[in-house]
């Protein structure tokens, strides 16, 4: 279908799945290969990127996934960087963006005669024309594959028919591959603050632990315990505690960076895991345990206030693994219990018997 006055075309779902019972798509037998071999959503888009465009002879083809409300993420590409990776493309008013929210296959004969963003920005690095497919599966469109030519008027309607097959499949794929990740992180994080759990906690500590070893990269541990948690959720409720482990979560992620690691691994304690040596996270601690003082909770017709006490420990050459480290941030944590509670301590190796 050709949109009048522009070198564009349409074609609807309906109008692609009109194939004879006969009709058949030929693939190289790697292409199905490889992506049976793809161990994370990255490494299957970069595979489909880059066998679609052998597939196409493109000299250029990207995915979009949907990232948030009013944008698509670049998340692959294979050719021609005239859009670069991790680009995001805004949903109104670009090409691509018509071809996610209407759901249907367009080709753009001549790239030139848009004045849409990602139009212009192909046309500006030599492409011609361009013909993009919604990724669909079960009516959910997951973000749009794409293909792109220096001819213009390039694509034809054969092609947009095996284009948007294999759009459906690949959509498949990374549905499973989304419901995979989904499933990872549930096992990762504690339900109720959003955190890593203890499962996870572990593991980054030995990862940690063998990059200290590795490559002499420092490391601290804090270990954060809720002063009188008990007698709080006695007096005001165990939904209050809930309420009050879950903003006190979101205050503390504030003060973290990329690289901090926080998770919930009991009741109301809490481990960070820090990249760095002991006085550069004892300040940082300082920091959140003042925030958290600072906190006044409204909870129905009370205000909740709380403090802290946190234990710190470094990884040292005299560590033999992880554990080690954790254990003396325990240890840390318990003195500053003993000592009066609302306060950071270090625990430094000379003092561990």
């Amino acid at each position: 279908m050709k949109n009048k006055n522009t070198a564009e075309r349409i074609y609807t779902p309906h109008q692609l799945s009109q194939l004879n019972e006969h009709d058949c798509i030929q693939l190289p037998i790697k292409f199905i290969h490889d992506l049976a071999q793809a161990d994370s959503l990255q490494s299957l888009l970069d595979k489909i990127a880059f066998w679609i465009s052998r597939v196409f002879q493109a000299e250029r083809t990207s995915i979009t996934l949907y990232d948030q409300q009013d944008f698509l993420r670049l998340y692959s590409i294979s050719g021609n960087q005239a859009i670069p990776l991790n680009f995001q493309m805004p949903i109104q008013n670009t090409f691509v963006g018509r071809v996610f929210s209407t759901a249907t296959l367009r080709i753009c004969d001549d790239v030139a005669q848009f004045e849409e963003l990602d139009c212009q920005m192909l046309a500006q690095h030599g492409m011609g024309s361009c013909m993009d497919a919604p990724l669909i599966h079960n009516e959910q469109c997951f973000g749009t594959l794409n293909v792109a030519d220096r001819a213009s008027f390039n694509y034809t309607e054969h092609q947009a028919i095996l284009l948007q097959c294999l759009a459906n499949w690949i959509a498949l794929n990374i549905k499973l591959h989304l419901q995979i990740q989904d499933m990872q992180k549930l096992t990762a994080t504690d339900e109720l603050t959003g955190t890593f759990n203890r499962r996870s906690f572990i593991q980054e500590c030995n990862q940690s632990m063998l990059l200290f070893f590795n490559a002499q990269a420092p490391f601290s541990i804090g270990v954060l315990d809720i002063d009188h948690f008990k007698t709080l959720n006695d007096f005001y409720g165990h939904q209050a505690g809930d309420y009050v482990l879950k903003r006190m979560t979101e205050n503390i992620q504030a003060f973290l960076g990329e690289q901090d690691f926080l998770a919930r691994i009991g009741g109301e304690e809490f481990a960070i895991i820090l990249p760095t040596r002991s006085k550069e996270a004892v300040k940082l601690f300082k920091q959140i345990r003042a925030a958290i003082e600072a906190m006044k909770l409204p909870y129905q017709e009370e205000v909740i206030c709380f403090t802290v006490s946190i234990g710190v420990a470094e990884a040292q050459s005299a560590d033999s693994n992880a554990e080690a480290v954790f254990k003396r941030a325990d240890k840390a944590l318990y003195q500053a219990k003993q000592a009066g509670r609302n306060r950071v301590h270090l625990e430094h190796p000379a003092h561990s018997s």
